[in-house]
């Protein structure tokens, strides 16, 4: 009726304080996660047009009846 006694009231405060930081991990986990799979997708863009220009840039190979 009164409230809550002092060693509930700090149990509440260590339950809200974890739930916080659950909190703030998983948004921090979501971020590298979004981050990650930018690189990755940067990086197969660039091997793409790498492979694309390698090919591009070779010669062409003497037909054999020449």
């Amino acid at each position: 009726m009164y409230g809550m006694s002092g060693p509930e009231l700090l149990t509440q405060l260590k339950v809200r304080d974890t739930l916080r930081e659950a909190e703030r991990i998983h948004q921090a986990s979501a971020v590298l996660n979004e981050r990650k799979a930018a690189r990755q997708a940067l990086s197969a863009l660039k091997r793409a047009r790498f492979w694309r220009g390698l090919g591009a840039r070779t010669p062409a190979l003497p037909s054999p009846t020449a």
